[in-house]
């Protein structure tokens, strides 16, 4: 073991120049949900590389799959790392920074690429000793697109005898070269909102013949958050948060209707069920009682991940050899975030990690920058973590 141990270390510190190269590479040609392309050929090319076995378009997606298989049976277990980049214009100012109008790697998915394409090169060499399978995929739409949900649902589990899911995000919250873990609930439920409100325009030195949608929406707006701030104890986590709301085009015109689209983020499911409740009580009574018309569509988007705590104890001790003890912190609560990470969790056990970056700006902002110095340690501990699972 201790030969294998050092062989990894050794490979892993060998390719991780190129393993930069690589993400920075991806890191100009990001692509949104479901049209990773570009992206999928890139790492198609490198899958073939080191002779890793690749399935392409899978479920007629832009899905990679690539897989290792060892010269002993085992358990199958898998590296997940998603492709599709945001909806956001880069401003960096990096050499190698977007060259996508209206696309950034602002989550940093090309990072977590190229660490699973370095896992697949580095366990590509020492496969003589494997047992079972290792399984990496490549999934598209994790921006809110659910993409894996989708693979799930086309038989992605089945047909590859999966029996457990490995993963990792970028945080800013945590220092570069730290690493966050936490067993159980790891992330947010993540749920959406739609609103469209239907009143009666008129001209704006006319109000009392129309029906203003402008003044339902800040109703509305304000009974919403009083949900959060008088409805729910202060012990229990939740958010409620209006990123769009559209109404009206022009000054001197009471427009006819408005659309809001919101997300809401809770920890459990009571809580969940509470605000869905409330949030379709709240908007019936407003709009009824300013005489309009409307509808609300609540969607249940993702639910939270779930580490599993046999994995997650395999995986601290990994992390704590690899990247220090000190620098291995145990979460006390739940990210905010939500992660479609969450519906492979439902079906196997499944453990996720937040690879800390550190930096001033979050992840969804135009000026997020990967710190490049983190991927060496995150290929060591999941080439050895993948390889030791079943021990």
């Amino acid at each position: 073991m201790l030969r294998l141990k050092n062989k990894i270390e050794q490979l892993s510190e060998e390719i991780n120049e190129q393993v930069i190269k690589i993400r920075r590479e991806l890191h100009q040609y990001p692509e949104l949900a479901f049209k990773e392309k570009k992206t999928a050929n890139m790492i198609i090319r490198e899958l073939k590389k080191v002779r890793v076995r690749v399935y392409e378009n899978y479920a007629d997606s832009t899905a990679v799959i690539g897989v290792i298989e060892g010269a002993q049976p085992g358990p199958t277990r898998v590296l997940r790392a998603a492709m599709d980049g945001f909806s956001i214009n880069e401003e960096t100012d990096l050499s190698f920074s977007s060259k996508i109008e209206g696309c950034m790697h602002a989550t940093g998915h090309d990072g977590l690429i190229a660490i699973s394409l370095g896992v697949a090169n580095v366990i590509s060499q020492v496969k003589a000793d494997l047992q079972g399978k290792i399984i990496f995929i490549f999934q598209p739409a994790e921006e809110g697109g659910g993409g894996a949900k989708y693979l799930v649902e086309k038989g992605l589990i089945d047909d590859f005898n999966i029996d457990m899911f490995f993963g990792c995000h970028i945080s800013p919250d945590l220092p570069a070269g730290a690493i966050g873990l936490k067993d159980g609930v790891l992330t947010s439920q993540s749920d959406r909102v739609y609103l469209e409100i239907v009143g009666k325009g008129a001209h704006a030195a006319k109000p009392e013949i129309a029906i203003d949608p402008v003044i339902i929406t800040a109703h509305l707006l304000l009974a919403y958050q009083e949900i959060i701030s008088r409805e729910i104890s202060p012990f229990d986590f939740a958010t409620l948060s209006f990123g769009e709301v559209s109404i009206g085009r022009t000054y001197n015109a009471i427009p006819e209707r408005a659309i809001l689209r919101g997300s809401i983020r809770t920890y459990t499911p009571e809580v969940q069920d509470y605000i869905e409740k409330r949030m379709k009580e709240i908007f019936k009574g407003i709009v009824s009682t300013f005489r309009a018309s409307g509808k609300i569509d609540y969607h249940r988007f993702y639910p939270s991940v779930i580490s599993d705590k046999k994995l997650y104890s395999k995986k601290i001790k990994f992390a704590e050899n690899i990247f220090g003890k000190q620098n291995v912190h145990i979460l006390n609560k739940p990210s905010r975030i939500a992660e479609d990470f969450a519906f492979y969790c439902q079906e196997k056990p499944s453990c996720f990690a937040f690879l800390g970056n550190g930096g001033d700006y979050d992840v969804h902002s135009a000026h997020l920058v990967i710190d490049e110095s983190i991927f060496l340690k995150a290929i060591q501990l999941y080439s050895n973590l993948l390889f030791y699972a079943l021990d």
